[in-house]
């Protein structure tokens, strides 16, 4: 694949990469609870993606920021959007909220390898 390199840039390895990448986004749905009300779930989910998206702008590694969107997905579905506790996926807005922070997330590890790569060919 074009993104990734037989050399990798960072010694880091990815399963560490994805441990870090749930404290972020169990750090992020916490914080989100107490500060965002009930009433305001497309901004509870919007803080959700773009936690997920930063953090996998500084991984820089795309299977972490793909399993660190399904990670803030699952968080943001059962915490955040149903606050009973439960993943319950109830429809097409859920799959489309998937889609979205999946996205989010990829285009933020897109960013994060280009970033990587090009501050390492100067």
């Amino acid at each position: 694949m074009f993104l990734r390199s037989p050399k990798p840039f960072s010694r880091r390895p990815t399963e560490l990469l994805i441990g870090i990448g749930f404290f972020v986004v169990v750090a992020a749905c916490a914080i989100t609870a107490l500060l965002v009300p009930d009433t305001q779930v497309e901004a509870r989910f919007a803080v959700m993606g773009v936690a997920a998206c930063l953090y996998a702008v500084v991984a820089a590694d795309l299977w972490a920021a793909a399993v660190t969107g399904v990670l803030a997905w699952t968080l943001a579905t059962g915490f955040l959007i149903h606050p009973v506790g439960e993943l319950s996926v109830t429809g097409g807005s859920d799959g489309i909220r998937l889609l979205a922070i999946m996205g989010i997330s990829l285009a933020g590890g897109v960013y994060g390898v280009y970033r990587r790569r090009a501050d390492v060919g100067r």
